[in-house]
């Protein structure tokens, strides 16, 4: 096997694509998909580099997509963090494993392919705003796609999924659903010392919240894990020691399955909070499932043959773009193992690299046999 997918990594970790700046990086994978025989599209939302690259006029259309957009790099690096380093069998950059090492090994997979003249189409959708998921990205593009009806048959989104030590050990076929909700307590603004004369507020909603965060929604679904609920920021805003403020807030994240949707959850909570706290609640999407039974036995089948063992098949992880792609057509999610993602000296190993490009290039070569 030729070094291609590393050429093509040590360009891409290169480009300081940190979200949404992923111009380069877009135009760059642009210019590789034309010289091999690609009509590529740019889709420029609000600053926002998207792109949409298809081979072939053929019917059944096999879609690989992801992001060349990375977290900032921080501190503490051992390495440069936009210069691939390569050191006892690991490459180091940023975005080595989030995901420019994934799809490194696709792009790579996808020469291969097409140097073989098949009898499928082939496309990539690419975002540069997935890290933030901020509306400019992959959303757009599908409801762009969408009238202009162009088919995909399924797509394989190349992104750091596995939660197992070897890439393709895990597809991925389902993002639960994700709600913010805000607590708002309100209670009189007194002195400290008068504390347990008059109350505070803020004692009984700490209270509130250790009881409210420890109530399991559900055991999980056939589909899902279970539900979760985390804080993520609790304030009072107070400067001062001997003042009780009278307004507290927390933020909390809920991911939840199918056992739930929007409205039946936010009525769950209303149902329990206290007379003097108020709640308002930001939607994200409802929980995404692959359905195509054939189309996900395709790609393990396609695992197994790259790989020797079975991949493991589940739900979980966070949020990513297929519940966008879902809209458009069936998505799962195969690529590298998400220990390495987002870290200082993020890294992904030569092997895992490796594996991908074949892995991806065995699932194009079983899905053209499956629709010859």
């Amino acid at each position: 096997m030729s070094s291609l997918h590393v050429d093509i990594l040590w360009e891409l970790v290169s480009f300081e694509t940190v979200t949404p700046n992923g111009r380069e990086a877009i135009d760059y994978c642009s210019s590789f998909l034309q010289a091999r025989g690609f009509v590529c599209r740019d889709f420029n939302f609000n600053g926002v580099h998207n792109l949409y690259a298809r081979f072939g006029v053929f019917k059944k259309n096999l879609c690989f997509a992801g992001h060349v957009d990375v977290v900032p790099p921080g501190d503490g690096w051992a390495v440069p963090p936009f210069c691939l380093t390569e050191k006892n069998g690991n490459f180091y950059g940023r975005g080595a494993n989030d995901m420019k090492g994934p799809l490194a090994a696709c792009l790579a997979a996808i020469s291969d392919f097409v140097n073989e003249r098949p009898n499928i189409s082939l496309s990539l959708m690419l975002t540069s705003d997935e890290e933030v998921m901020g509306g400019n990205g992959t959303k757009k593009l599908v409801t762009e796609l969408l009238p202009q009806g162009e088919e995909i048959t399924g797509c394989i989104l190349c992104e750091s999924c596995s939660p197992h030590i070897t890439s393709g050990s895990y597809i991925k076929i389902g993002c639960r659903g994700s709600l913010n909700v805000d607590f708002v307590s309100q209670g009189a603004q007194v002195h400290v010392v008068n504390g347990k004369i008059l109350g505070n507020h803020i004692q009984r909603f700490i209270s509130f919240l250790h009881e409210f965060l420890n109530i399991q929604l559900d055991s999980g679904s056939s589909e899902f894990p279970a539900s979760s609920m985390e804080i993520t920021s609790i304030d009072v805003a107070n400067i001062t020691r001997n003042v009780i403020p009278s307004v507290a807030t927390a933020k909390i994240n809920i991911r939840f399955n199918n056992l739930w949707n929007f409205e039946k959850l936010e009525q769950f909570i209303r149902e329990r909070i206290p007379k003097n706290v108020t709640v308002s609640f930001e939607r994200f999407e409802n929980p995404t499932i692959c359905s195509d039974q054939n189309f996900i036995h395709l790609i393990s089948e396609s695992i197994t043959k790259s790989s020797g063992y079975k991949p493991e098949i589940g739900s979980l992880g966070g949020n990513s773009d297929a519940i966008y792609i879902k809209k458009i057509t069936n998505v799962v999610e195969v690529g590298s193992p998400i220990s390495g993602a987002h870290i200082v000296d993020e890294y992904i190993s030569a092997e895992d690299l490796r594996l991908l490009r074949k892995i991806y290039y065995d699932i194009m070569v079983n899905f053209e046999n499956h629709y010859r």
